[in-house]
């Protein structure tokens, strides 16, 4: 009998027996047998190579192969059950969940390389937002995360942090229209960019890896951007734009792709110190004029965006 045999009677036994894992039922048949894997059951892997028949030399390698074996099965196990602890509460971890089984496999196979806890923090996020939505993950997602290294990681992250929210409103103060998303002020303010850690061969690394797309010279625009009154709210604080091109604001230098915004979804956001001018030079930089006092305030509470009038 194999590992994956006596791992697979460990975590049955779990799951019939002691029930101390709610979910346990749920997951046997997509991530059996990670979750539920036990030590008892790798070390009797180990004990049965040394209670064979082989040749010593043939041991000695059988013995050195299970090791690895095992030291990949451990973090696969680590990454189940972040998965498993991470998504939502009723998500579905069964084969009727619909998360395909040769997908599954790739990433499990991947994730055996993961020994750092905290890139197996991400790992396991991303595999539990699979489960709650089924063929969400990119698919170059599983490529990005093996290439991703901690430096990559940290400044990702700071562009993640980065965030503008414009907010349309009628006459009367009404929100008509509202987007939020990721704002990299490059033009006018590369040097404070450099301090962050974010120059331009490392943002060309993450376009590389397939996180971001770069637009150096003309920058990006949201467009259609219409209202009688258009709010900008930057780190907390509401401005108001007074003149803006043929309906558009600039939105920075640099968009998410798809496996972007995807990770951009479990990564923690960081108070990023002069970010609110930052927004504000490129402002100007870009022909938008703002005005020097506003009589709105925006204000974000969870998922709710309310208006204010001062």
């Amino acid at each position: 009998m194999g590992i994956i045999e006596k791992a697979g009677e460990a975590a049955l036994d779990l799951a019939k027996n002691e029930a101390t894992l709610d979910k346990t039922s749920n997951i046997v048949n997509m991530l059996f047998p990670y979750v539920g894997l036990t030590k008892k059951a790798l070390d009797m892997y180990i004990s049965d190579i040394e209670k064979s028949d082989l040749p010593s030399e043939s041991k000695l390698i059988a013995v050195l192969n299970a090791k690895n074996t095992i030291k990949k099965l451990k973090n696969q196990k680590n990454i189940a059950e972040i998965a498993l602890d991470t998504a939502k509460e009723d998500t579905d971890f069964t084969e009727k969940s619909g998360v395909n089984s040769e997908w599954l496999e790739r990433f499990m196979d991947s994730a055996g390389f993961v020994s750092d806890e905290d890139v197996q923090a991400v790992w396991g996020k991303i595999l539990g937002k699979e489960f709650e939505n089924p063929g969400s993950t990119p698919s170059n997602m599983i490529r990005i995360l093996s290439e991703i290294t901690p430096t990559y990681a940290q400044a990702f992250r700071k562009i993640c942090s980065m965030q503008m929210l414009i907010v349309s409103l009628d006459k009367n103060g009404v929100i008509t229209d509202k987007r939020l998303g990721v704002v990299v002020p490059i033009t006018n303010n590369k040097r404070k960019l450099d301090e962050l850690g974010l120059q331009f061969s490392i943002l060309n690394e993450l376009e590389t890896l397939g996180l971001i797309k770069m637009e150096i010279v003309n920058g990006y625009a949201s467009t259609g951007v219409v209202g009688e009154i258009v709010l900008l709210c930057v780190a907390g604080e509401t401005v108001e734009v007074e003149i803006c091109r043929k309906n558009q604001i600039p939105i920075g230098n640099i968009l998410l792709t798809d496996a972007g915004m995807c990770l951009e979804n479990i990564t923690p956001a960081e108070t990023i110190d002069g970010y609110s001018e930052w927004v504000k030079r490129y402002m100007r930089s870009q022909r938008v004029k703002l005005k020097e006092h506003t009589e709105y305030q925006i204000i974000q509470e969870e998922n709710v965006i309310r208006c204010e009038k001062l």
